[in-house]
């Protein structure tokens, strides 16, 4: 079991490194192989394979539980290792766009990896891997870029995928060469380490789950399209600062997720989730009203321990409504709520920013959050 587990977490820190470190080289890409006037569509290449993926994770989920937990994460690291193949493949933006929709609609690594450690891992086991997941997504994301961009200068950036590609596809042929049988199979109902059904688990449906996990991604994704611009023309700050506080929050995450994570448990974590929610919209009211560094600084210290904690609650509540025999859809449908939220979020913010001020997405997300913590609160009393 420990191998398969290793395996699986190191398979997706490999698929995580190959699809969050590009992102941010879109534009080089568009500018070094197209015509400058592709760099207008640098925006919307970001969001393709997060719609893409919004659309597909759950469908991907409900044939995972009829095909196999194993055979779907399986299919899920090939699907990403295809696709980045025919993006280095691409030789027009249209090209381009079509291998970065592929992404979205073939991969699925994270909702996949979650399902298939669902389906052997009892509760409390699960919910700790599943915070793990989540810490090797976010390194990853730190990672990645730059590590790519020591490689920015003198290299064609687009040809990197075809390396890239072999990240999920070693990972899917180490998983595809393991033993189909773990040796500890789970119970079909999520338990604890006293083998009874675990507090709360019943408090909470796996559809409000959804609706909360949409909520949190929108409350945060909300501030990041604009973070750097606002910083530059409310307080005069380097892209250089900017882009270290916009970090400062997920970094938090690797640092404070076991200590948190000690204190975040099935019999608490709604109540977690409203409370972390409410300190994550007290970090973003600061910040949104800072006029100084160290203000600005610390609304994004408090942002990230309330996420840090946030997320700890909804994997603990994911793994508390999790059934074996639904791991699969139960996962996708999960990481499609996260993935609308981020397409939404993308979507107001544009709207918001152009219409109004670089500061009203963030006003916005204040609300979502304060409104999404007093609504758990509500119901819990």
């Amino acid at each position: 079991m420990r191998q398969t587990i290793f395996i699986t977490v190191l398979g997706h820190f490999g698929a995580a490194f190959a699809a969050l470190c590009m992102p941010p080289f879109y534009a080089h890409i568009l500018q070094q192989n197209f015509s400058s006037q592709a760099l207008v569509m640098a925006g919307w290449y970001f969001t393709l394979p997060t719609l893409a993926a919004a659309i597909s994770n759950p469908l991907w989920g409900k044939l995972a539980d009829r095909i196999g937990i194993r055979a779907s994460l399986i299919r899920a690291h090939w699907g990403l290792c295809l696709s980045f193949i025919i993006t280095g493949m691409a030789r027009t933006p249209w090209e381009f766009a079509f291998g970065l929709t592929l992404q979205g609609l073939l991969g699925g690594t994270f909702a996949a990896s979650n399902a298939f450690l669902a389906s052997f891992l009892p509760g409390k086991r699960l919910a700790t891997l599943l915070s793990v997941m989540q810490g090797s997504a976010r390194t990853a994301l730190f990672a990645g870029p730059a590590i790519i961009g020591l490689f920015s200068d003198g290299q064609n950036l687009l040809h990197i995928f075809f390396y890239l590609a072999i990240f999920p596809g070693l990972a899917g042929l180490i998983l595809y060469l393991l033993p189909a049988k773990t040796s500890t199979p789970a119970a079909h109902t999520v338990t604890d380490n006293t083998g009874t059904a675990p507090a709360g688990a019943g408090a909470l449906s796996a559809s409000s789950l959804y609706r909360y996990q949409a909520l949190f991604t929108i409350g945060t994704v909300l501030t990041y399209p604009y973070f750097v611009i606002d910083l530059a023309q409310r307080l005069n700050m380097s892209a250089a600062w900017a882009g270290a506080l916009f970090g400062l929050p997920h970094a938090l995450f690797l640092v404070l997720a076991w200590p948190i994570g000690r204190h975040v448990n099935f019999s608490n974590a709604q109540t977690a989730l409203a409370r972390f929610s409410a300190l994550t919209c007290a970090g973003l009211l600061l910040q949104v009203l800072a006029n100084n560094l160290s203000l600005l600084a610390t609304g994004r210290i408090l942002m990230g321990v309330g996420m840090t904690g946030a997320y700890l609650a909804i994997n603990a509540l994911a793994a508390s409504t999790t059934r074996k025999a639904s791991a699969g859809q139960h996962f996708g449908k999960l990481e499609g709520a996260n993935k609308w939220g981020a397409v939404l979020a993308g979507i107001l913010a544009s709207g918001l920013a152009t219409s109004m001020s670089y500061t009203a997405p963030i006003w916005l997300a204040c609300a979502l959050l304060a409104g999404l913590s007093i609504f758990i609160e509500s119901k819990r009393l």
